[in-house]
């Protein structure tokens, strides 16, 4: 990752990665929800980023945080350590810092002032994992604690998603 690359292709990916198929077959519940507890972690550190140098500062950045992580508290036991190490959703291994140093580039020499290109890929994304997660809650293949996280994280998922401004929402 490079900063040639821009955060709003680095969001547009996650969004995709979210329901590519296994083997050419559907994920299993496990698996879609160790890719949603991923983009959780990329949405709270990008909420982050803005709470700290987003222009202008918006105290709800902070709330996009919290929102990603009690999603992350909630998922982290259906999915597991191993898959959410396989699905590097922890963002180890200095993933989370080259995203961050995206974010603050973009922020910084890339988005004019009141340009929503950053917030506009956040709703794709949130969109994306609230449909995801709406169909994991759905799912006869997914076990009873699993459904419980689903529908627990597409909430926060709608939540972070309305206040990034979808569906008219806005911070």
């Amino acid at each position: 990752m490079t900063t040639e690359r821009r955060l709003t292709q680095v969001l547009a990916d996650e969004a995709d990665a979210l329901t590519a198929k296994t083997a050419g077959r559907p994920s299993p519940p496990v698996v879609l929800l160790a890719r949603a507890r991923r983009a959780f972690a990329i949405a709270g550190l990008v909420s982050t980023v803005l709470a700290e140098h987003g222009v202008p500062a918006r105290d709800a950045y902070d709330l996009g945080d919290r929102l990603a992580e009690a999603a992350c508290a909630a998922l982290d036991p259906v999915v597991g350590p191993e898959l959410v190490a396989a699905h590097r959703a922890d963002l180890r291994r200095g993933e989370a810092q080259k995203i961050a140093q995206l974010a603050e580039f973009d922020l910084t020499f890339l988005t004019r002032i009141g340009e929503p290109v950053i917030d506009d890929a956040m709703v794709t994304l949130l969109a994306d994992l609230s449909d995801l997660l709406a169909g994991v809650a759905a799912d006869e293949r997914a076990l009873p604690e699993q459904h419980r996280a689903a529908r627990f994280a597409a909430a926060q998922a709608r939540e972070l998603r309305a206040h990034y401004g979808g569906d008219a929402g806005g911070w």
